[in-house]
Formats: C-alpha cells, sequence, structure tokens
C-alpha cells in the first residue's frame, strides 16, 4: 500500500529565464525482515521540481507500508528460511548479528505461565527454553516458545516466525544443516549457537510428529 506526501512554496522571481531542475533521492534502508509490534513506513523516495523564474519547489515522498511477515501464512517455509539465511549472511559482523537476534527477542509473542512445563522444556540447551506446539482447526501447526536468555528467545523468535502457521509437511522438511547457514554467534561461541537452533528445531518438529500420529 502506497502512500504520498506533497507541499510546494513560492517566492519571488530572481530571472525571467525558464528552467527546470529535478533532484532525485533515495534511499535503501536495511531493517529487519519481520517484526510483530510495528508496521514500518519506509522511505522510498523523495523527489523535487524546481521551475525557475516561478522558483516553485514541490515536493513528494513516497513510503510504502510494510506489514509484518509473520501475519502472512501463505508465504512458504522454504522463503522465510531464505529469508533470513539472507538476511544474517548479510551482517559481516557477529556483533551485528547478535544484536540482531536480540532485537527479535523483543518481538516474541509472550508464553503463557501455563506452557512453562517441563513437558515443553527442550532438552541439551545451556538455557531455559519452553516450546508448546498445537494444531488449528485448519491442519497448520502453531508455536509458541520462549526463554530465560535473550540471546536464545532471539534464535526461537526467528523458528517461530518460520514455523508457526505452517503445515506440518513444511515443518518436517526443515533440515538442521540450512540452519547453519545463518552463520548466528560470537567468537568462540559459534557452536553452542549452533547447537541452540537444532535443539529447538527438533524439539518443534518431535512435537508436530507427535501430534500427528495422535491425529492418525
Amino acid at each position: 500500500m502506497n502512500s504520498a506526501t506533497a507541499f510546494k512554496t513560492s517566492t519571488p522571481p530572481p530571472t525571467t529565464t525558464r528552467r527546470r531542475t529535478t533532484l532525485i533521492l533515495s534511499s535503501f534502508i536495511k531493517q529487519p525482515i519481520f517484526n510483530t509490534k510495528n508496521i514500518h513506513l519506509t522511505l522510498k523516495s523523495l523527489k523535487c521540481f524546481v521551475d525557475i523564474p516561478n522558483l516553485s519547489v514541490s515536493c513528494s515522498s513516497t513510503t510504502t507500508r510494510t506489514d509484518s511477515p509473520i501475519e502472512s501464512e501463505e508465504e512458504r517455509v522454504a522463503n522465510k528460511l531464505q529469508r533470513l539465511v539472507f538476511e544474517f549472511r548479510s551482517l559481516t559482523e557477529p556483533i551485528d548479528r547478535v544484536k540482531r537476534l536480540l532485537h527479535y527477542a523483543e518481538t516474541l509473542p509472550p508464553l503463557n505461565e501455563s506452557a512453562r512445563v517441563e513437558a515443553n522444556r527442550v532438552t541439551g540447551c545451556t538455557t531455559q527454553v519452553w516450546v508448546e506446539a498445537k494444531m488449528d482447526e485448519f491442519g497448520r501447526m502453531r508455536f509458541g516458545a520462549d526463554s530465560d536468555s535473550q540471546i536464545t528467545k532471539g534464535f526461537i523468535s526467528c523458528l517461530v516466525w518460520m514455523l508457526d502457521g505452517a503445515y506440518p509437511d513444511e515443518v518436517l522438511t526443515v533440515k538442521t544443516e540450512d540452519l547453519t547457514d545463518m552463520n548466528v554467534g560470537i567468537h568462540g561461541k559459534e557452536k553452542s549457537r549452533v547447537n541452540t537452533w537444532r535443539n529447538v528445531l527438533a524439539a518443534m518438529q518431535d512435537r508436530t510428529s507427535n501430534i500427528l500420529s495422535r491425529w492418525k
């Protein structure tokens, strides 16, 4: 959805020579690919037209409304995974990748206290992680998760965004090797970061398989 704003100012003509000048300012802003809290308005371009002798300046800016991808359930899991991999690969500094995880930790929907039970605990993680899985009336998987570590919350926020609303076969086809391409971590801790991806993904897939077996 596009929206436009415009303004126009005029001053006495300094000369009788007529001339038109076009100024175009474009910018590209790197932003996280999903945000469950806000709708972003991103400046795409600013165009100004200057007319002499009238010396009238009219400018218009175009903004693009970007709704949270988490609301679009029709996007395939493979596409979401590809977008995540591309995003984290584009952040060349390890600290920037960690900061992005911390940002995503803030977007993770809260998990009900009733779901923080031993049955939902994820084993093998150095921090406490809970994953809750359900199947809705349309046969799609619904996930909730939380952790007592902000960085781990960032990991599981990405996984919940990617898999929530997907069909079981999509959830089960994601491979742990696909997550290593995201290259998230800081020096000396890459292995524990990869293990977090694997353990949480494995828990989500195990819960999906258990739900499927009860339905059959």
